[in-house]
């Protein structure tokens, strides 16, 4: 079996196995999930929803990715290490990220010197996993700031809490598309049991599942989706960022939800000077998602690429509105000691 083959199929069978048993790709429980919203008091049923998406486990996505690109990029195989949580298995870890994190931060981590880890590779890789936490809470400060937005606009919504089922695009984006079927048919079923008509989002990915690929796999899918800037309107209210940022045009934003100016209205509406770097709009250039973790080293290249694009303009502080692509620059600029501050929308908005 080719080396790359077996890498990718190792990968995509992991990600299977953690939907099929965690019911997300990186085997949280709800209540981990939803630690985020511990302190905001929101309402677990309505009938427009909060979806937190992929926000809620970034920080678990963002160290997968950074323990993937520092073994392939030493000539590594991620299967290996695969094989090694499959041995840790029969002490108690469990097969899944959160697993893999937690095998990585313990002592027993200093036995993955038997499947040929240099010492040097593996106080990386420890040090990476025990950054978890810190990774995570940059996602989460995110989502309270866009729940708080929309509480200031006036939106009447709950948020499921741990009830939020996972959307399973990472099934679509690998083509399993029958397991997605399946997963796709059971998450409407329960949102319909809460009584969810329509849904808000800042994850662009998550919802453009909703939107664009439930009405293919789930007969008469009938809940009305919106990312959350097709909510919030643009008011004269001071950023406390002033200045300019280049402004980066999520592929799904872009291509599937034909959202191009409400970002950038809203970001002007707060004194936001919006930037737009080499290929904008609807020619904006990927920033190497969706293969993060089939391709660590292309996905990586990829960020860089887009990277200097940004930083050509001749600014270092970019937006965007996609949680994948906050990870990839915050990933990308991190590999190539790129001087960046990455921001989301919701960040700068009053």
């Amino acid at each position: 079996m080719p080396y790359e083959y077996e890498d990718i199929m190792a990968v995509i069978e992991f990600v299977r196995e953690s939907m099929s048993r965690y019911g997300n790709p990186v085997g949280l429980s709800g209540d981990e999930l939803s630690a985020w919203s511990r302190d905001l008091d929101l309402k677990r049923r309505g009938e427009t929803i909060f979806y937190a998406g992929m926000y809620t486990y970034m920080g678990y996505a963002e160290t997968a990715l950074m323990l993937e690109y520092s073994l392939k990029s030493r000539g590594m195989k991620i299967s290996d290490l695969l094989k090694w949580v499959d041995k840790a298995s029969k002490l108690g870890y469990e097969r899944s990220m959160k697993g893999i994190v937690k095998l990585l931060s313990s002592p027993l981590s200093l036995l993955g010197r038997l499947i040929g880890i240099s010492g040097e590779l593996l106080s990386h890789l420890r040090d990476v996993a025990r950054g978890v936490d810190d990774r995570s809470r940059v996602y989460y400060a995110k989502l309270v700031k866009g729940v708080k937005l929309l509480r200031s606009y006036g939106v009447d919504f709950a948020y499921l809490g741990p009830d939020e089922p996972d959307s399973g695009i990472v099934l679509h984006t690998f083509g399993l598309l029958e397991d997605f079927r399946k997963h796709a048919g059971n998450v409407y079923e329960r949102l319909k049991s809460y009584g969810v008509k329509r849904i808000i989002t800042m994850d662009p990915i998550s919802g453009a599942a909703f939107k664009f690929h439930y009405p293919k796999f789930v007969d008469g899918f009938d809940i009305e989706v919106n990312h959350i800037t097709h909510i919030l309107k643009p008011k004269a209210a001071r950023s406390e960022y002033v200045g300019s940022f280049v402004y980066h045009d999520p592929c799904l934003l872009v291509r599937y939800w034909k959202t191009i100016n409400e970002p950038r209205s809203l970001l002007e509406a707060a004194g936001i000077k919006v930037i737009d770097p080499p290929n904008s709009r609807e020619k904006t250039r990927c920033d190497g998602g969706a293969i993060e973790y089939q391709d660590p080293l292309g996905s990586m290249m990829q960020a860089r690429i887009r990277l200097n694009e940004l930083l050509s303009t001749g600014q270092n502080r970019i937006v965007t509105a996609c949680p994948v692509c906050i990870m990839l620059f915050r990933a990308g600029s991190l590999t190539s000691s790129l001087n960046v501050e990455v921001y989301d929308i919701v960040d700068l908005i009053p």
